[in-house]
């Protein structure tokens, strides 16, 4: 999971000293947006088919 967007996300406000719950919820609400955004995309794919 090194890679992977959120992760790096994660650690780059983690290291810039934010507060565990500062950096978790701003990981989850990315994560949220990524997730949304490629579900609307396959339902939208599936809707023109």
């Amino acid at each position: 999971p090194m890679d992977e967007p959120v992760y790096q996300f994660m650690n780059k406000k983690r290291s810039e000293g934010k507060p565990y719950r500062v950096y978790m919820m701003a990981s989850a609400n990315k994560f949220l947006r990524i997730y949304y955004a490629s579900v609307k995309a396959y339902l939208e794919s599936l809707e023109h088919d």
